[in-house]
């Protein structure tokens, strides 16, 4: 396995990724409406070119002979959603299932740190979904911290989301 920054030239495989691994983690009870919608607005190739090339965000994937199968995505101008302050927030971290229990996950996550920790960045925080037990173990194994938690709309619906956060030590 290889983690390198995300080119371009990855856009379009990126936008395949995201969309495998989104739905895996929360279609499951099937395709509805809410879903396709949302996934046809945001997850496309436009977007995903956009947040390889935007300087305000760190972009990694991991790939083995060749083919992706993770992604990890930093913005470094993200709000707080406690503080109101600026804070570096982890928007994805999306690993296929087929390649999971392989550390590919905190293998991002420690290539991410170090990339914030050498622009003097000392924390960061992110969101879970509350019913991702999954993630939530995840990132508390990775020592993040939750006390609080937002809502993510999609279509009429809101999902609530846990924000975790972590101090990064040298």
């Amino acid at each position: 396995m290889q983690i390198r920054k995300a080119l371009n030239k990855d856009a379009l495989n990126l936008k395949f990724l995201k969309t495998q691994v989104w739905l895996h983690t929360y279609a499951t009870k099937g395709i509805n409406d809410e879903y396709t919608e949302y996934l046809e607005a945001d997850f496309t190739y436009e977007n995903c070119l956009r947040s390889i090339s935007d300087k305000n965000k760190y972009c990694l994937v991991a790939e083995e002979n060749n083919f992706l199968i993770a992604y990890c995505e930093v913005n470094f101008e993200a709000i707080h959603p406690d503080t109101k302050e600026n804070c570096a927030e982890m928007t994805v971290l999306y690993v296929s299932e087929h390649f999971y229990g392989r550390g590919i996950g905190k293998a991002l996550v420690i290539e991410a740190e170090k990339h914030l920790y050498s622009k003097g960045i000392s924390n960061y925080w992110l969101s879970c979904f509350i019913e991702n037990q999954n993630a939530i173990d995840f990132y508390t194994y990775l020592g993040f911290k939750s006390n609080s938690s937002i809502y993510f709309t999609m279509g009429e619906n809101k999902y609530e989301n846990l924000v975790f956060q972590k101090e990064i030590k040298n």
